[in-house]
């Protein structure tokens, strides 16, 4: 459970600095190209699957 929350703490610390880091960019405006975010996708469910957790289908936003 503790890793769990870890995981989670620092999924929330990187979306937070990725926004920061792109906050005065034009590419913060487009759309994220669909490889790059079933690499992404996939990436996050292995750390969810590593650490125990449910492998969602879907995005959780």
């Amino acid at each position: 459970q503790h890793a769990k929350q870890q995981i989670t703490l620092e999924s929330q610390r990187t979306q937070e600095d990725i926004k920061v880091a792109v906050a005065d960019d034009d590419c913060a405006s487009r759309p994220v190209p669909a490889a790059a975010a079933d690499r992404l996708r996939k990436y996050a469910n292995s750390l969810r699957t590593d650490s125990g957790g449910t492998v969602a289908s879907k995005p959780d936003y």
